[in-house]
């Protein structure tokens, strides 16, 4: 069994790994700012010369989260890469060559955030709003809570009996905006195969993603690679799925069940009482967020300083 051990930052980790896999919403930011010793804690990673590749279920492409990154203050010089669920699902569209891709035609009934077509860009595909002329679905956002799941069930019951296959270019089944929490497109692909529709998930946690990953590391192999995410479902289980160590962040989707100030022992309890509530998910080691060390841990270190003085 995986044993979970609280972690006072990055620092601690610095012999165990040279490369690291950082989820984007959650661990690097909520959607609208980064969180507190993040860009301090990236340009250390940089400083002691630690491959960073940056996941993200997001449904935009590569290139629309480097530009959301910027605007954060996390550059370039802070990653070798950015690999995103909407990259993965937009070359697949556009070659539709393997599955789930193969075959699926140039007509697509879309759902969306308002008017945020983006993904479809530079494809050779016509969004239609009859679904009975759509080839397939693809799930790239939600306008929650101005739409509810049960709104769509008459779209999809028409889908399922013509057996119309979903793509769902974000498997996030609830999304973080700030301190915001709402439905995720997931959770639409979720209606939808519970509907009896077929639902194909890009992204977190399916292996082809985290593979993909990978293949962005410069001769790192994956045993000194650390998975570090806020999601159990999408993060720790698609990095041990893979045979990945993982770290779990508490500050990001399941922050209500950890309390600030809490002991080491109070956070492992926490933390396998979350895992048992998951499937028996267990993460190697357990962060408050992403920093390099904590207040406390930094403190700690110069008291011990100071008595070696």
């Amino acid at each position: 069994m995986t044993t979970m051990t609280p972690c006072h930052g990055l620092y601690e980790l610095m012999d165990s790994y040279d490369g690291f896999i950082l989820d984007q919403w959650g661990v690097l930011h909520n959607g609208v700012q980064p969180y507190d010793g993040v860009i301090d804690a990236l340009n250390h990673l940089k400083q002691n010369k630690k491959q960073v590749v940056i996941l993200s279920n997001s449904a935009k492409r590569s290139d629309d989260n480097v530009d959301r990154l910027k605007k954060l203050g996390i550059k370039s010089g802070h990653y070798k890469a950015v690999v995103s669920a909407g990259e993965v699902t937009w070359q697949g569209l556009k070659e539709q060559k393997d599955a789930p891709f193969k075959g699926l035609g140039n007509k697509c009934y879309l759902i969306s955030r308002p008017n945020d077509r983006v993904l479809l860009n530079d494809l050779d595909i016509e969004v239609v709003d009859d679904i009975e002329e759509a080839g397939f679905i693809l799930i790239t956002g939600f306008d929650s809570p101005a739409v509810t799941l049960e709104d769509l069930d008459p779209v999809f019951k028409r889908a399922v009996v013509k057996r119309i296959p979903a793509i769902c270019a974000n498997p996030d089944m609830v999304t973080v905006y700030g301190h915001e929490r709402a439905v995720g497109p997931g959770a639409v692909a979720k209606r939808y195969h519970d509907l009896g529709g077929m639902a194909h998930l890009v992204g977190k946690p399916h292996k082809t993603i985290f593979r993909y990953c990978l293949t962005k590391f410069d001769n790192v192999i994956p045993s000194r690679i650390l998975m570090i995410g806020d999601s159990l479902q999408h993060d720790i289980a698609g990095g041990a799925g893979v045979d990945l160590d993982t770290a779990f962040v508490a500050c990001g989707i399941h922050a209500n069940a950890f309390k600030t100030g809490m002991t080491d022992e109070q956070r492992r309890k926490a933390m396998e009482h979350l895992s048992q509530g998951y499937g028996g998910i267990r993460p190697n080691w357990i962060l408050d967020g992403l920093v390099w060390q904590t207040a406390e841990a930094a403190l700690r270190e110069r008291e011990r300083a100071r008595m070696r003085e």
